[in-house]
């Protein structure tokens, strides 16, 4: 990527950062805070009036003093056993390198356990680009709008980038709007479903903000519903935090693992096909993978990003994967590097629901 274009990058990343409202997170534990004022290494990496990580420090891809509690704390001190994991994590078995990628940024996390496996600059603020439609379903979805209802397609709502090609006005069910932000990524799709809660626009994407920095994610900035925006940015580790909580909806999970959706123009009675943007879903090299959720995005500027859940086996619940890469190098590169991540991470690692070698 060119110099300048990184800059650009980073210019709008502290832009977004400055501009976001803080966040109201609830105190961590007595006992946290005890452990907390009792290392000087841990005073170093997070604030002592909102226990946010500071950026530079050893905190690295962690969010905040909560965040080191649930991946380290509850191992080394036993009055922190209430941030010990739902089961054991995985056990790193073997050594292998991790493998080599063309993504910039990346994290692995294992579902069942929350626990990262993997990352690779991970809290770097990048622009998400489509990724951002999961926000803007979720608070889509949240309004509790009937999916039989059905709503327009203006004009003004194409933005560039990925569309469904309609005249103005044509219109459809929500239900089928959301496929059409999800498997086919039409921005002009987002911004029709954006208005179905009946917000402005201002309040839509104030919305979307007001839910990132509920779940504590201070770098993750929005500033439209498609993510066709640069000001759209977040961290491969904040954002992995918000995709854990969207992937577990019931919708999300049937409109992002739809290989192809066909749906109807109600005003004129045609019907049109979307081939999903994600394609471990639906080419060959990748039958030996199972998506149980994803969404692809893509600026210039941003490169191939994506967020995923992925299985080894359909019904292998306890070695599903939430994986997020930023910044492949091609479309192609997007779902090979995730593979090799994946993969990497079957390899190197022992689940408790497995037989020792």
């Amino acid at each position: 990527m060119a110099a300048y274009v990184q800059k650009t990058i980073l210019s709008l990343a502290t832009v977004a950062v400055l501009s976001a409202p803080a966040a109201v997170l609830a105190a961590p534990s007595e006992a946290l805070q005890l452990v907390y004022w009792s290392r000087g290494d841990l005073q170093k990496s997070f604030e002592s009036s909102t226990f946010r990580a500071i950026p530079g420090t050893n905190a690295g891809f962690l969010l905040g003093l909560e965040d080191w509690a649930y991946q380290y704390g509850w191992r080394e001190y036993a009055e922190l056993s209430e941030y010990a994991p739902p089961v054991d994590p995985p056990v790193h078995t073997t050594s292998l390198p991790e493998p080599e990628v063309t993504a910039h940024a990346y994290i692995v996390i294992d579902r069942t356990s929350n626990q990262i496996l993997a990352a690779r600059r991970a809290d770097e603020v990048w622009p998400i680009a489509s990724l951002t439609k999961l926000m803007t379903s979720e608070v889509v979805l949240d309004a509790a709008i009937a999916p039989e209802s059905v709503h327009p397609v203006l004009a003004s709502d194409d933005v560039g980038g990925a569309k469904l090609y309609v005249n103005n006005g044509d219109t459809f069910t929500l239900d089928d709007l959301m496929y059409a932000t999800l498997v086919a990524s039409a921005n002009n799709a987002a911004n029709a479903v954006s208005r179905t809660p009946g917000m402005t626009r201002e309040q839509f994407v104030a919305d979307m903000n007001r839910r990132a920095m509920d779940l504590g994610l201070w770098r993750t900035r929005f500033v439209d519903p498609t993510g066709i925006e640069l000001g759209n940015v977040s961290t491969a580790r904040e954002f992995a935090r918000f995709a854990n909580q969207v992937f577990s909806r019931k919708d999300i999970r049937r409109y992002t693992t739809t290989a192809t959706a066909y749906v109807d123009v109600l005003s004129t009675g045609a019907t049109k096909t979307l081939t999903n943007t994600d394609w471990m879903l639906w080419k060959p090299e990748y039958e030996d993978v199972f998506v149980m959720a994803g969404k692809t995005g893509y600026l210039d500027e941003s490169g191939w990003n994506f967020a995923v859940n992925l299985r080894p086996e359909l019904q292998d619940v306890h070695r599903e994967l939430l994986i997020v890469i930023f910044g492949s190098a091609s479309r192609a590169d997007s779902f090979k590097d995730t593979r090799a991540l994946a993969e990497w991470a079957w390899d190197n690692y022992q689940w408790q629901t497995e037989t020792a070698p």
